[in-house]
C-alpha cells in the first residue's frame, strides 16, 4: 500500500520569527497523524535575505555576483534546519534534505530535474522530508537562485515529479474577491479559482512564474493558512464564493497540569487566537502560583472546572479515578473531552465512545498512546484490515533500556529518565509493563473491535532488569496485538531483536510500530514514545481537530 505523500511550502509571510517554526511543525504533524507522509519546502524566515543581500553588497562586487548564490541560500537552509529542529522536539520524524543531495537542478533559473527515487527513499525511511526552496543547482555545479517566489515554484516542481498534491502555506485562508485591507465590505473566498482568475486575484500571493508553470502543467494545488482546514484550490475553473473561516475562540479546562500539562498550557498560551484557559485542576494552587500561573486560574475543586463552563475538558492526570468519573460529568453535559489518560480511557472502553456520541460530544485521545507516534490514528484508520499490530508503546522504557544495554545499571538508567521528564516519580506504571498494557488494550478496542481487561494481557516486567548477557542486536519490550484463526491474542514481550528489524532502530525515547495487513501489506510509523512535548503535541492536535469543527 503506497503511502500518501503531500508537498507543504511554507511561505516567509508564515515564518515570521522562531515561535512560528512550531506552528508549522504543528501543522505537518496534523498531516503526518492523517496518514500522510509530507515533503516540507521552505522559504526564508522574514526578512532573513533582505539581511544577506545587504551583507552581500557590503562586501561583494558591483553588478553580478557569481558567488551571491552560496550566502543567499543560507536564509532557506537556516529555515529548513529551525523546522526540522522543531518537528524532533514534538517527536514528529524528520529528515533534512538539501537541492543538491536531491539532484535539484535549475538552467536560466527554470526547474529541470529531481532524482525522485532518491526523495522517495527518504519519505520511505524518514516519513518528513525538510527542503529548502527558491534554491537548486546550476551550471558548473553551481548553486543559482530562484526567482522571487522560488519556494513556490519548488513545491509545485516536487509535487509534480512525485506525483502528489501540494499546499502552498501563506498568511491568508486563501484567495479573496477584493483585497481585505480596502473599504467595504468584508471579502468572501474563493473555494477553486482560474489560473487566470488567480493571476488577477492571487497576485500577491503566489510568484508568476510559479503559477505559470502550474498552468503549463495541469498541476491543481492548494493555497491557504496554517491550521485552518479550508483552503482555496487553483487550478482550470473558478467556483463559487464563501465567507472567510473564523475560529471560534474555545474555552479550556485542564484537569492535571505536571509535565505534560505545562507543555499543554504553554501551548496553548501560544495559540490564543484559538483557545482560552479558564480553569487548571491541581493538588496544590500555591505551587503552581510559585511557578507564574495565575491564581484565577487554578483550583483544586471539580465543582470550580464545571462551573468555568469550558467547551473542551482536557485530561492530563494520571490514575483512572477520579478523571474517568470527571470526564463522563463532562461528557454528559456536551463538553467535549481531549484525554492523554491512557488508564482512564481504557477502563472506560466501548462504553465510553458510545456514551459521548450519544451526549453530541467529542471523545479524542490520541495522546493516551503512542506520544508523537500516530498509532490510535492509524488503528481507527485502518480497522477491518489490520491482522496484526507489533509496536514499542512505552518510549521510558525504550530510552531504560537502551541505557541499560549501553552499561548503566538499572537505578541509573530510571534516574535519568525521570530527569529528562520521561518517567514519573513513580514510574511503576513504566517499568512494570501496565502503562504499555493500557494501551494495548486501546490498540485492541479502536483497531480489532476488542474489548479486553488488563490481567488477560501477559507481560514482561523490566524493575531491576539486568541483561545476562550483552544483547545479540537491541533489547527491547514489544507489544503485540493479533487476530489469526486461533482468535485474537496479545502480549508485551522483552526480545533481543536483530539490529535490521525496524522496531529495534527506535533509539532513546523514540517509538516504532509496524501495522500488518489482511491482504499482505505493511505500515510503519514512528516518532517519540515519551517526553512533555511530543505528548502535548498530540493534545494540541486534538483540539485543532475540535476547533475545525468550529469553522
Amino acid at each position: 500500500m503506497p503511502v500518501p505523500v503531500i508537498v507543504l511550502n511554507f511561505g516567509h509571510s508564515v515564518l515570521r520569527s522562531l515561535d512560528d517554526y512550531n506552528m508549522a511543525a504543528s501543522e505537518i504533524y496534523r498531516h503526518y497523524r492523517r496518514g500522510q507522509n509530507v515533503v516540507a519546502v521552505t522559504s526564508a524566515q522574514g526578512d532573513q535575505t533582505d539581511i544577506l543581500m545587504a551583507e552581500a553588497r557590503q562586501v561583494g562586487p558591483e553588478g553580478k555576483a557569481k558567488n551571491l548564490p552560496e550566502l543567499i541560500q543560507l536564509g532557506e537552509r537556516r529555515s529548513a534546519a529551525l523546522l526540522a529542529l522543531a518537528l524532533e522536539r514534538i517527536g514528529a520524524p524528520a529528515f533534512v534534505r538539501q537541492a543538491r543531495d536531491l539532484g535539484l537542478k535549475a538552467e536560466n533559473a527554470t526547474l529541470v530535474d529531481l532524482n525522485v527515487g532518491q526523495l522517495e527513499d527518504d519519505l520511505k525511511n524518514h516519513d518528513i522530508v525538510v527542503m529548502p526552496g527558491h534554491v537548486a543547482i546550476g551550471e558548473k555545479d553551481r548553486p543559482v537562485l530562484l526567482t522571487e517566489g522560488g519556494s513556490d515554484l519548488t513545491a509545485l516542481y516536487v509535487a509534480k515529479k512525485l506525483g502528489v498534491k501540494a499546499l502552498l502555506l501563506k498568511d491568508v485562508e486563501g484567495v479573496f474577491e477584493h483585497d481585505p485591507k480596502k473599504s467595504g465590505p468584508a471579502p468572501q473566498k474563493y473555494d477553486a479559482i482560474s489560473y487566470a482568475d488567480a493571476r488577477e486575484k492571487a497576485a500577491p500571493l503566489i510568484s508568476p512564474k510559479a503559477l505559470d508553470y502550474a498552468q503549463e502543467n495541469n498541476i491543481e494545488f492548494g493555497l491557504g493558512k496554517p491550521a485552518i482546514p479550508s483552503f482555496t484550490t487553483i487550478g482550470a475553473s473558478t467556483g463559487s464564493l464563501s465567507a472567510i473561516p473564523k475560529p471560534t475562540k474555545l474555552k479550556v479546562a485542564m484537569m492535571g497540569c505536571g509535565i505534560v500539562g505545562g507543555g499543554v498550557y504553554r501551548r496553548i498560551k501560544a495559540n490564543s487566537d484559538r483557545f482560552e484557559i479558564v480553569k487548571i485542576m491541581v493538588r496544590n494552587k500555591q505551587k503552581y502560583i510559585d511557578q507564574g500561573y495565575k491564581p484565577e486560574e487554578l483550583t483544586t475543586d471539580f465543582t470550580d472546572v464545571v462551573a468555568s463552563k469550558p467547551d473542551i475538558f482536557i485530561d492530563v492526570s494520571g490514575p483512572v479515578d477520579p478523571a474517568l468519573d470527571h470526564c463522563k460529568t463532562m461528557l454528559g453535559a456536551g463538553v467535549h473531552v481531549v484525554s492523554a489518560n491512557k488508564q482512564a480511557i481504557a477502563a472506560g472502553g466501548q462504553a465510553l465512545i458510545d456514551f459521548a456520541k450519544d451526549k453530541g460530544a467529542q471523545l479524542m485521545f490520541s495522546s493516551s498512546a503512542g506520544g508523537g507516534m500516530p498509532v490510535l490514528e492509524m488503528c481507527m484508520r485502518e480497522r477491518g484490515r489490520i491482522t496484526r499490530v507489533e509496536a514499542l508503546l512505552n518510549g521510558t522504557t525504550n530510552y531504560m533500556l537502551d541505557e541499560i544495554s549501553a552499561g548503566k545499571t538499572y537505578e541509573e538508567a530510571l534516574k535519568e529518565a525521570q530527569d529528562k521528564g520521561f518517567a514519573e516519580a513513580d514510574p511503576s506504571g513504566d517499568v512494570n509493563g501496565s502503562d504499555a498494557a493500557a494501551k494495548i488494550r486501546l490498540v485492541a478496542l479502536l483497531g480489532f473491535g476488542e474489548e479486553i481487561a488488563l490481567d488477560d494481557i501477559p507481560r514482561d516486567t523490566i524493575e531491576n532488569f539486568t541483561p545476562k548477557s550483552p544483547p545479540k542486536g537491541a533489547m527491547k519490550r514489544i507489544a503485540t496485538v493479533w487476530k489469526d484463526r486461533n482468535g485474537f491474542s496479545t502480549k508485551l514481550e522483552l526480545k533481543d531483536l536483530s539490529l535490521n528489524n525496524f522496531i529495534a532502530q527506535a533509539e532513546g525515547e523514540e517509538a516504532h510500530a509496524i501495522f500488518y495487513f489482511d491482504d499482505g501489506d505493511q505500515y510503519k510509523i514512528r516518532g517519540k514514545g515519551a517526553g512533555r512535548w511530543p505528548t502535548a503535541e498530540s493534545v494540541m492536535a486534538d483540539l485543532f481537530d475540535i476547533s475545525a469543527t468550529y469553522l
